[in-house]
């Protein structure tokens, strides 16, 4: 479903911060995708849907990432960003879930059906008619991914989906990931989260893949984590997540 090879990318400076970099996904997978700081995780993502260019392959679903596969490519992928604040700029949750519907095609009266579906099969309902600047940060969030699920997509990529989540809506969220279909590339320093989403995790060091395995081989690697400026996830170092929070 994703095939990335000696992916090479940066922002126009001398040193690119992706460095021959190369994994694949397969359909269904759950990947974590985890590194400190700077690594290049977003990087990787912006890659993916055509935001930056790269030296080298990126493929998604069989096509390749350039600019004539964009607008089938960017079907294909619902890409959560790590500010809600960039992905809702409607007046209302309802109005930017129809939004990308109505772009496509869909008529208001089957975009509206599909949004609502979508509620409800997340249980926020409660979302429909709120205005997006009344919403706490922890429900912007979660609006902004039922808003890309309303498009249907085969690949979620999420970029710190947890960040600045409370208790009830990380918990709210994991449960949602967990349930969901699509193939996940979920990019986070929330390693409770991924430990709690993904089967597998890709672990980037300075823009190189540190390490490649399934999550509990790597989440419970204390000497590889903090080689590469990372900590045990705070359930495995003998401290409550936050999940078990009230």
């Amino acid at each position: 479903m994703i095939r990335v090879e000696n992916c090479t990318c940066g922002y126009g400076g001398d040193d690119p911060v992706l460095h021959q970099l190369s994994f694949r996904i397969a359909e269904g997978e759950r990947v974590g995708l985890i590194g400190a700081n700077g690594a290049g995780k977003s990087t990787i993502m912006k890659c993916m849907v055509g935001l930056l260019s790269a030296e080298g392959t990126v493929c998604i679903a069989g096509r390749e990432v350039c600019r004539k596969e964009l607008p089938w490519i960017r079907r294909q992928i619902g890409y959560v960003l790590q500010d809600s604040d960039n992905q809702m700029f409607m007046a209302t949750v309802k109005q930017d879930m129809i939004f990308g519907p109505m772009n496509y095609g869909m008529s208001a009266a089957e975009a509206e059906k599909l949004a609502k579906q979508t509620l409800e099969q997340l249980g926020m309902e409660f979302l429909w008619d709120r205005q997006n600047h009344r919403l706490s940060g922890g429900e912007k969030r979660m609006a902004a991914l039922a808003t890309i699920l309303t498009m249907n997509p085969r690949i979620l990529l999420m970029d710190e989906p947890s960040l600045a989540l409370d208790p009830g809506n990380r918990r709210r969220l994991i449960q949602v990931v967990n349930h969901l279909p699509q193939t996940k590339l979920i990019a986070s320093h929330d390693l409770d989260l991924v430990w709690e989403t993904c089967d597998r995790v890709l672990l980037i060091h300075d823009g190189r893949l540190a390490a490649d395995g399934p999550t509990e081989a790597i989440l419970q690697d204390r000497e590889l984590l903090e080689e590469n400026g990372l900590e045990l996830p705070l359930c495995l170092a003998g401290v409550p997540s936050r999940t078990n929070f009230e």
